[in-house]
């Protein structure tokens, strides 16, 4: 029983010193070094080194043309306006001159207010 005991408390004793060592900055520090060594040794022989200067130009590129997509989208650019060379770059939008014809829409209108009471007959 004793030993039991002995051992459930040399248990907890190793926990509490990986606790304390885990969750120290100086634990990770030769640990972050080391991975950066290897990780430096690996890109030097593995890695060509004309990857690591061609990809970052290759998704800089991507990312570029895919930006003025969601640009086109988002501000709705798909209409194309060609402009003759003698518009006047400077002028606003040009107004169309526009008559209104009071009689016609007069008897557009009587004709509506017709049919509109033609179903609620009906109904």
């Amino acid at each position: 029983m004793a030993s039991l005991k002995r051992l459930k408390e040399d248990t907890v004793e190793i926990l509490i010193i990986v606790k304390a060592c885990l969750t120290s900055i100086w634990f990770w520090v030769p640990v972050i070094y080391a991975i950066y060594f290897y990780m430096q040794i690996w890109l030097i022989f593995c890695v060509h080194p004309l990857t690591l200067l061609i990809l970052p130009s290759i998704l800089l590129t991507y990312l570029i043309i895919r930006e003025e997509k969601n640009a086109n989208r988002y501000y709705k650019l798909y209409k194309v306006k060609y402009l003759s060379a003698s518009h006047p770059l400077g002028s606003g939008p040009e107004v169309k001159s526009f008559k209104w014809d009071v009689e016609k829409v007069i008897k557009e209108y009587e004709n509506i207010l017709k049919k509109k009471v033609k179903r609620k007959k009906s109904n």
